[in-house]
Order: C-alpha cells, then structure tokens, then sequence
C-alpha cells in the first residue's frame, strides 16, 4: 500500500476505537430484535436441528441463557465471535504482511467495525455472526495450509482446521457450504495444490465437514424434510421472472457494503494471489448464485454474508479518500442503527410502517399487563399470533412456554403440542400488523378483548398490541 495515499495504522485504531465503543453501548442497550428472541427461545428447546435455521444459533443460544434471561445473556456469545473475528484478522495481518502487519490489521478491523453489514451482524444475536466468525477461520486455516503445502511444508491440521471451520460454517446456516466448494475450485485451480489428491486427507477432511452436518439431515429426516423445503422453497416463493429483486440485491450492495467499498471489492474479485483464491471463488459463487435467484425472488441483502466475509481480510483502500468516504458513511448508518433500536423507529419521524423495527419496542409494558391479566382472569397459556410477536413477549416474560397460533409453518410447530392444550384458557396478544385471525378465533370457544396497549416512542406512535383472553381452546388438527 503506497504510504502517500494510505493513513497511518494509529488512524485507523482511533476509529476502531471509536466504533467499538458505540458497538459496546449497542450491544448492552438496544432493544432485543424479534428474531434475536427467536433464536433464544431455540436454545430452551434443544433439537438437532430446527425450521428456519441449521442448529448452531440455538445450541449457542441454549448455552448463553445460563447467563440469565437478560440482554447480557442474549447477545454474548456475539461478544465473543467479535473478539474472535478480531483475533483472526490479526492472524491475516502476520501471515500476509509481517513486518507490515499493523497496517493491514487495523485497516481490515475498522472494516469489520465500520462497514454496516458487519458492524449491524455483530451487533446482533442472529446467526450470522456465527456465519462470519466460521468463515472467517476456514478462509484463514485454508490461506495458512494453502501457503504452506505449496512451498513443501505438509501442514495437514490446517486443513483439517479449515474443514471443521466449514462444518460450523454450515451449522449456522446452510450457505456456509460454499465454502467447501470454494476450497475445492482453489485446489483443483491451483497447479502446486493438485498433488493433494494424491493423499487421503483432503476426502477425509471433507468428509469431517459432510459428518458434522448428520444433525441436521437427521432432524430432517424425522420432519419430512421440513427445514430443507423451507430453505428450497417456502422462504421466498420463485415467482416468474421480475426485475424488481435484483434491484433490490444489487441496491443492497450500496447500502450494507457503503458505495465507497464497491471498487475495492471488484478489484479483490478480479484480482489475481493464490492467498485470496479460495476466497475469491467462495465470493464469485455465494455472489452469482444469489444474483440469479434475485432475478425470481426477493433477496435479503445479508445472505450474501460468506463473500462478503471471504472478502474482508484481502480489502485495500489505497485513497484516503475512499477511506474517509466509507468511514462517514459507515457512522451514518451506525448512527441510524444505534438511534432506530434505542430511542424510536426512525421511519416513524416520516409517517411510514416499519414493522420489523417497531417489534422491538413496548414488550416491557405488554408483558406487565399480560401478567396482570393472568392474576385477574387466569390462563393456561400465553401466546402470540406469530413468531415475531410470541418471542419478543416470551423473552419480556422469562417464559420458554410462550407459543406461536400462526397457522403457517413457524419453529414452535415442532415443539408446541396443541392436542395436549385443548379445553385450556390462553392469553393472546396480537398486533396492527398481526392482529387476531379468524383462523385463530375459531380454535377457541370464546375470545374478548381485555386491553389494546399504544406503544409511543418521541412522541410517535410505534405499534398498539391488544391483549385478548380466549377460553376452550379447540385446536384444528392439520
């Protein structure tokens, strides 16, 4: 990197410093995230595997809350994935720049911290802050075992090392796979790295990362393929073809990556060093495949997260004006983030419905007068009308027996029981968004309304939750 253009690495940990103290604050005030609480109440219902996810998020999250039902709990395992991320930039920055290793770290570390895909992922108890750590650490075993094997030096516990990591990888969510092709395009790419299938410790190692995903195909196998068909299928429906979700993917680029990181990027894709091959064709594969599938369906912006990881520790910004760019919009959006899940919805100052955002307020208040409407009129149950309602409130209340009645296919269908609840008397909280259906009404011999709650944050209003009590419940059998 050119010393006229590039900052001095003390610039750069400044910055760092800065952002990870916003991230510190963050990570103990925000308001749990609806899918956090989700993932949350997996860990109080251990499986092999769940719907939605493969099982690593719940496992951990199982773990965690022996650390108490509180946000500390909820998001510190995400503490821990930060400082391991950390850790394993810092193992880049030695083995590809030595000497120089200062400047690479504390630039690719204020990557992490200021770019907002990363810095909302590692904010949040999701699974892919699980994703980026796993992958992160394959790239990195790959990088160390790739270098070494082609100077002469057969050091086979990095790549033993590199397939565990892509067995986590894809124990956190199911694009964690293409991590092991990656590696096999790299070696099959690379002329000094063929040799290596003249040995059996590449389809030994391959076959740890296979193995290590038996819990899920077993959990599949006792579901019909419930998890699989979602993913496949019944997440986001293929439609015919619409230009519409590739604008979206590729306007997602701008917004979680920053406009001022698109350069940079095309020049690590197209690039050339046998250090970043594997990355580069995990990135190219992970970055197509959901290219073509925006062209029928909607995308979410940060299922790309592997290229982007693959990416990170191979980035150079050699302008500093890049450097500035990206900085500054990296606050922006921090700083949209930090105010959006503290202090109020910010599409609520602009009269616009953000769902997503307003579920992460107002559980407090909802989970006082639910318990108070349990002392005065008595319940067999608590629920919600949907998983985006009934964990946030399961969470407020410290309660693992909060359900979902949502008559679509949610996680809680596969440890919820309706038959053994029937006759009972359950509390339901619904919401402006997900209010009471008729298909729930119906499964109950009698529903009131007990109280709507108006949510206000700043002076706007944010959601109003009613809360119903609804006796014999008489659920239909699918």
């Amino acid at each position: 990197m050119s010393e006229r253009l590039a900052f001095d690495w003390r610039v750069y940990r400044a910055i760092v410093i800065a952002f990870i103290a916003t991230k510190l604050v963050l990570l103990a005030v925000a308001h749990p995230f609806m899918d956090e609480t989700y993932y949350w109440l997996w860990g109080q219902h251990l499986a092999l595997s769940y719907f939605d996810h493969p099982p690593l998020i719940g496992w951990t999250q199982g773990a965690a809350s022996l650390l108490g039902w509180n946000v500390f709990g909820l998001r510190a395992v995400t503490v821990l994935t930060l400082i391991g991320d950390v850790a394993l930039l810092y193992g880049f920055a030695r083995h590809l720049s030595g000497e120089a290793w200062r400047q690479s770290f504390w630039l690719s570390v204020m990557l992490l911290v200021t770019t907002p895909i990363f810095f909302a992922l590692t904010t949040l108890a999701l699974p892919d802050h699980l994703l980026l750590f796993t992958s992160l650490l394959a790239v990195y075993a790959f990088v160390r075992f790739a270098a070494a094997y082609a100077a002469g030096v057969r050091r086979w516990r990095f790549l033993y090392l590199a397939a565990f990591a892509i067995g986590l990888a894809t124990l956190s969510k199911y694009t964690g796979a293409i991590l092991l092709a990656g590696a096999f395009l790299a070696l099959v790419w690379h002329r000094p790295l063929r040799s290596v299938f003249r040995r059996p410790h590449p389809y030994l190692a391959a076959l740890l990362a296979i193995a290590m995903q038996a819990p899920v195909l077993v959990w599949n196998l006792q579901n019909g393929f419930a998890s699989f068909g979602f993913i496949t299928g019944g997440r986001r429906p293929l439609a015919a073809f619409d230009l519409n979700g590739l604008w979206g993917y590729l306007g997602g680029f701008l917004l979680i990556l920053s406009p001022f990181l698109i350069w940079p990027i095309i020049r690590f894709a197209t690039g050339r060093g046998e250090a970043s091959l594997m990355s580069r064709f995990a990135f190219w594969l992970s970055t197509l495949a959901f290219f073509a599938a925006s062209l029928f369906t909607n995308i979410l912006v940060h299922w790309n997260l592997v290229a982007y990881a693959a990416a990170l520790p191979f980035l150079q910004l050699r302008s500093r004006l890049l450097v500035a760019g990206h900085v500054l919009f990296g606050l922006l959006i921090a700083g949209v983030l930090a105010f959006n899940t503290t202090a109020a919805p910010v599409m609520a100052f602009i009269n616009f419905s953000d769902q997503t955002s307003a579920w992460s307020y107002g559980w407090d208040e909802v989970a006082r007068e639910v318990d108070a409407v349990a002392k005065t009129e008595g319940t067999d149950f608590i629920a919600g009308t949907e998983y985006s309602l009934a964990s946030p409130l399961a969470f407020a209340l410290a309660d693992p027996d909060v359900v979902s009645l949502a008559s679509r296919v949610e996680a809680f269908d596969f440890w919820f029981e309706p038959q053994s609840r029937a006759g009972q008397t359950a509390i339901v909280v619904g919401d402006r968004w997900r209010p009471l259906s008729e298909d729930i009404r119906q499964q109950f011999g009698s529903v009131e309304e007990v109280k709507t709650i108006a949510i206000e944050r700043l002076g706007k209003p944010v959601d109003a939750y009613t809360i119903y009590i609804a006796r014999a419940y008489a659920p239909s059998i699918q």
